[in-house]
């Protein structure tokens, strides 16, 4: 089975058990082993400071390896792979994980059909 990198809101999703995971995406993320990435951690500190999100991000991070999920770091590779990505989504932190993905031979996987759009390795939910 392939390595997972969770996109931000299926992390979010998984972390708070929240109903939009079906139970073959539950499956799938509990007999994987899992990644989240250093922009997650980076998206989800903007909206917590915006006051669209609960979760911390020091929580989102104590939640993630408590389940079991490994930290991704991001590298000067990763972003100078965003150049090359065609312009079909415009969220700079969804470029970076397909990026990262592409890279660190990992499925992402996202309920974002944009995302699909770039083929490749990736698991819409």
């Amino acid at each position: 089975m392939a390595a997972l990198l969770l996109d931000t809101h299926v992390a979010l999703w998984w972390l708070s058990a929240h109903p939009r995971l079906d139970a073959r995406a539950q499956a799938l993320i509990a007999d994987s082993e899992c990644y989240l990435s250093a922009a997650s951690v980076w998206e989800v500190a903007i909206k917590f400071e915006l006051g669209m999100l609960p979760l911390s991000p020091s929580a989102l991070v104590s939640a993630a390896l408590d389940s079991g999920v490994r930290p991704l770091s991001v590298t000067q590779e990763h972003g100078m792979t965003t150049a090359q990505l065609p312009p079909l989504h415009k969220d700079p932190f969804d470029r970076l994980l397909i990026a990262q993905a592409r890279i660190e031979q990992l499925r992402l996987l996202t309920g974002d059909r944009e995302i699909g759009r770039y083929g490749g390795d990736i698991q819409l939910l």
